[in-house]
């Protein structure tokens, strides 16, 4: 862990109480022991200083302080050279079958996206294409323990967010809000078309980015007119053809590296 997320509940308490499966993660799986010092995060990603003050049966108090300008914090593992800055990044991504969703969520989050969306399309399945329930239902959770894993191990600053319902592709205008940039990857050649880099070369790096990844089947040539007529930006990437939860992961990372090597 290079450091740890504190609660959801966490309103800058000088002291919070964990109990059960957080607890036992930091002293049966970490080992902390009392009085240790290490690094935390809150969910709108500010720092603490966090210190391991009593052990209980089934829990453990934390100390919570902020920390002075420019001291050096303390972590359980080696944190990340790189500090900033990110680009701003905004996944919408189209549900896959089984534990692809975990899978996308948890690399996005690595990555240092903002928030994550996950839409319903054409060719979804057909057990989420046919609910009428906009709630994550049993994936929410599971989906918030991987972006709160991911944010643990990786040591990213950002707090990434997983909206809390799903959303059909056709409300992706509404919620996007022209904030920024949207592009939407897809398998074929369309008229308006340009590469990532030419579509970046002048995009600000504090400039939001949204990234519309389709499920397994892609995205239907109704759907690609929709997103052309919403201002969205067609790419076709340039590789072998790629799977749903690939396709995610690469798009983001080509993002990250054209905004942050021209930044740099």
């Amino acid at each position: 862990m290079r450091q740890y997320l504190l609660p959801d509940t966490f309103e800058g308490e000088d002291h919070v109480l964990l109990t059960g499966k957080e607890s036992q993660y930091l002293v049966k799986v970490l080992r902390l022991k009392i009085a240790q010092h290490f690094m935390g995060r809150d969910r709108e990603g500010k720092v603490w200083d966090l210190c391991l003050e009593s052990i209980g049966k089934n829990n453990c108090v934390l100390g919570c302080r902020v920390p002075d300008a420019g001291e050096p914090l303390v972590s359980t593992d080696v944190l990340p050279s790189y500090s900033g800055p990110y680009p701003h990044l905004f996944l919408y991504q189209c549900l896959c079958k089984g534990k692809k969703n975990e899978q996308i969520v948890r690399q996005a989050t690595e990555l240092g996206v903002e928030e994550i969306v996950l839409l319903t399309s054409t060719y979804c399945t057909k057990e989420f294409s046919k609910k009428n329930d906009k709630n994550l239902g049993g994936q929410k959770d599971r989906l918030e323990g991987q972006i709160k894993e991911a944010i643990q191990q990786s040591g990213s600053p950002i707090p990434t967010h997983l909206h809390q319902e799903m959303l059909p592709l056709t409300s992706f205008p509404q919620h996007w809000n022209n904030r920024g940039l949207a592009l939407f990857f897809h398998q074929s050649e369309r008229a308006d078309q340009k590469s990532l880099t030419q579509l970046l070369s002048n995009h600000p790096i504090e400039s939001p980015v949204a990234l519309l990844v389709g499920s397994e089947g892609g995205f239907s040539e109704e759907e690609c007119n929709f997103l052309e007529a919403a201002g969205c930006k067609p790419v076709l990437l340039n590789t072998n053809i790629l799977r749903a939860e690939t396709a995610a992961l690469y798009g983001l990372s080509a993002i990250q590296v054209v905004l942050t090597e021209r930044e740099n």
